[in-house]
């Protein structure tokens, strides 16, 4: 992948005619109706919004609507991806109305390989944190173009390349230093992991960790298909009755570490308190989900 530093003129997001549509025209094009797309568009400086996915559309689809949604805000842009993820992200960006060429001349969206940045602070196998943050500040005030986007956004997905690998410490870790990027450079953050939210050992592990270095959760494609998968498997498993008043107590008393759907938060807090029902509401979410 080739970043095109050549400078250019911010257009205003309102000229449409370009081929810049405006945020609310590319927020109608995105579809509104999905929780997740709004909040993605709407990201703003620090949030740090992390996406699970198992499907490879649903990735290109939020990465995406983050991107199209900073071009038509006259933001700054920033995604470090793979080079088999970068061709797949990049017609996705065209049907959302961005001239990615275009982007790329006048500086307003940089493309980082995720690959080839990895290697260059990472020491005996997790980040070095003065020279990531050194090398991650570079890119964003480049990224700015001397004021011309002072707004910036940030997608990547190395801390995803650790995950796979099996390095957890060294993901998590990462993550830490983005969440102190996020706010030492006044940007917005999203990334994405390949990870499946019906696995009991995600919710006892990784959800909560990933709560002490994200704001916000997307857990799943449909909220209101997971919303329905849960409300059922609980009713499933304990009974209407118990059900009710399980979800209510639950949802009152323990609070979810970051902004997630409601359905989410209820999961969490049957892990942490009913570790047992919540691993048979997850097996029957799962299916139920699946089969909606």
């Amino acid at each position: 992948m080739e970043n095109n530093g050549s400078m250019g003129q911010a257009r205003s997001a309102r000229e449409v005619s370009s081929g810049h549509h405006s945020a609310e025209a590319v927020r109608v094009a995105a579809g509104q109706g999905e929780p997740w797309s709004g909040l993605l568009t709407g990201a703003a400086p620090h949030d740090h919004i992390v996406q699970l996915y198992q499907d490879q559309q649903f990735l290109n689809r939020a990465v995406c609507r983050f991107a199209a949604a900073a071009i038509a805000n006259g933001e700054g842009i920033i995604l470090v991806p793979t080079i088999a993820h970068w061709d797949a992200f990049r017609p996705r960006l065209e049907d959302e109305g961005v001239d990615v060429k275009a982007a790329e001349s006048r500086g307003q969206l940089t493309i980082v390989d995720a690959d080839d940045l990895l290697p260059t602070f990472m020491r005996d196998g997790m980040p070095d944190s003065p020279v990531f943050l050194g090398l991650a500040a570079k890119v964003v005030t480049q990224a700015r173009r001397e004021g011309r986007y002072p707004k910036v956004r940030w997608w990547g997905e190395m801390v995803n390349l650790l995950w796979e690998r099996g390095d957890v410490a060294a993901s998590m870790n990462l993550e830490d230093l983005f969440d102190q990027l996020a706010h030492e450079q006044d940007i917005a953050i999203f990334c994405s992991f390949l990870m499946d939210n019906f696995d009991g050992d995600v919710h006892a592990r990784m959800l909560p960790r990933l709560g002490e270095n994200h704001s916000h959760l997307i857990p799943v494609e449909d909220y209101a298909r997971l919303e329905r998968a849960v409300s059922d498997a609980l009713r499933e498993t304990v009974g209407p009755d118990e059900s009710r008043v399980l979800e209510g107590q639950l949802l009152s008393r323990y609070p979810g570490p970051f902004d997630m759907p409601r359905s989410q938060a209820l999961l969490l807090a049957l892990r942490q308190t009913l570790p047992l029902v919540a691993d048979d509401v997850l097996r029957r979410s799962r299916r139920l989900y699946q089969a909606d």
